[in-house]
């Protein structure tokens, strides 16, 4: 028996269900053409109520109807736990039933997988007494305070403690169904998904915890800043805006971000950029004007220079390139 349920309640994240259930679908594609075999890992969607299969809205304002809900739930191998938008204490006075349902799993030895928020269940539930556990980042400070017996692990980003496994965010929840996935389907199936759905290449996942990865630092000061960089990197900023959002000095927030992510953050948002340039290079007709301003690049000459500094080729030849092994029918 190789099947997982995705637990569904009201606030719930949707990427906490649909990445690793695509992930997984995905994988068992891959290893069909690939391998030639056919692995039964079924994926079903589960309410949290006890005997309700209505309709059930997300953070998103999407209705997603569960196939079955936790009475009617078949046996699985796992249970994943999406987040909760905003603070949890809602959704854990809702789903007490859900909670009960949990500790039953548990002592099944059911393997649970939680993300950022919803961890807080499985806490409610008992589950992580005097064990290890993390959670999303913003949410420390109260999680410590409403759950004191839990070793928080602030430093990591997956932890797992006997059938437990807590994930901070959904970076982190890809990470582990990377691992899941190669475990199942071998490192020919896993890379290809990775290449699919995370945007850090030539990692390995021979453990599903404490793994290290260029956002995977304990400085949360500086994590909110690189978030935030990662999310507006098209637009201009300075070294003193940046110093400002994180509360520091510029010279002290120099020196924290470039011990956390191992470079200066102008060199972190340049790398983003130029992702995005090589994306829309291959990916659209923009001229490479429009390519700089959409990427916050003071002109077309500067955007060329950089681009041709970091990757070694002119903008024009690599958009050549890559169109050439795009559309080359041999």
């Amino acid at each position: 028996m190789n099947s997982s349920l995705f637990i569904v309640y009201p606030r719930a994240l949707m990427t906490g269900l649909s990445l690793p259930m695509e992930m997984i679908s995905s994988a068992k594609s891959i290893a069909s053409i690939k391998q030639n075999r056919r692995i039964k890992w079924d994926c079903h969607v589960i309410s949290s109520f006890y005997n309700d299969k209505q309709p059930i809205r997300l953070s998103s304002g999407i209705d997603i109807l569960p196939k079955y809900s936790i009475q009617t739930a078949p046996k699985a191998k796992s249970i994943f736990i999406p987040p909760i938008w905003g603070l949890p204490d809602v959704v854990i006075r809702k789903n007490s039933e859900l909670i009960d349902w949990l500790r039953i799993q548990s002592e099944q030895g059911v393997q649970i997988v939680a993300t950022g928020t919803g961890v807080c269940l499985l806490a409610e539930a008992g589950l992580l007494a005097n064990k290890i556990a993390t959670t999303h980042w913003y949410y420390f400070d109260q999680f410590e305070q409403h759950y004191p017996n839990v070793n928080l692990k602030r430093e990591h980003f997956i932890t797992q403690d006997e059938n437990i496994i807590c994930t901070g965010s959904i970076n982190a929840l890809v990470d582990l169904t990377l691992y899941f996935i190669e475990s199942e389907f071998g490192k020919d199936v896993s890379q290809v998904i990775e290449q699919h759905y995370s945007h850090e290449i030539n990692r390995t996942y021979d453990k599903p915890w404490f793994s290290e990865g260029s956002r995977r630092h304990p400085d949360e000061g500086i994590m909110e800043v690189q978030q935030w960089i990662e999310s507006h990197y098209s637009q201009h900023f300075s070294l003193e805006s940046l110093s400002e959002m994180a509360n520091m000095s510029c010279r002290n927030f120099s020196r924290r971000f470039k011990d956390a992510v191992g470079k200066s953050a102008f060199n972190y948002s340049l790398e983003l950029k130029m992702k995005g340039a090589r994306e829309l290079l291959k990916d659209t007709n923009l001229n490479l004007q429009d390519i700089a301003d959409q990427l916050g690049f003071k002109d077309n000459a500067y955007f060329s220079r950089q681009f041709k500094k970091q990757n070694k080729i002119t903008p024009s030849a690599y958009r050549e390139m890559v169109r050439a092994k795009m559309f080359n029918l041999d």
